[in-house]
């Protein structure tokens, strides 16, 4: 299978961050900061946040690779709609896909988690 990461996968626009900071919530990990939302596209998209006083150039295309690969990976788990903006945390240089897969798959079981249990409420009103 070919995880191609391409144009369509990915929060382009100055708005399209700024919606998902805007509207979106935030997920602390141990590693990385993620900010989410559920939008409107029929696909989950990806954007990768970090300036330059995370060090040099070589450094923090590192960490876009990384995250790039790790969302490659599991992207056929990610739920439809998805917006991920990705941020570095401290010692982000010890970082692997693997790590990074692995806090996707945590916040992933965190939006499925929330969406069953808003789903269960609103059941229980009607």
């Amino acid at each position: 299978m070919k995880l191609k990461f391409s144009r369509f996968q990915r929060l382009l626009s100055r708005q399209d961050f700024r919606n998902t900071y805007d509207d979106g919530k935030r997920y602390v990990g141990t590693k990385i900061l993620a900010h989410y939302r559920i939008g409107k596209q029929s696909h989950s998209r990806l954007g990768i946040t970090i300036s330059r006083k995370w060090g040099k150039a070589h450094k923090r295309n590192r960490f876009k690779r990384i995250v790039r690969e790790a969302y490659r990976q599991i992207y056929p788990e990610l739920p439809r709609h998805l917006e991920l903006n990705i941020h570095p945390r401290h010692h982000f240089e010890e970082l692997s896909s693997s790590e990074v897969a692995r806090e996707l798959k945590r916040l992933v079981k965190k939006i499925g988690d929330e969406t069953q249990s808003k789903s269960t409420k609103s059941r229980s009103y009607n």
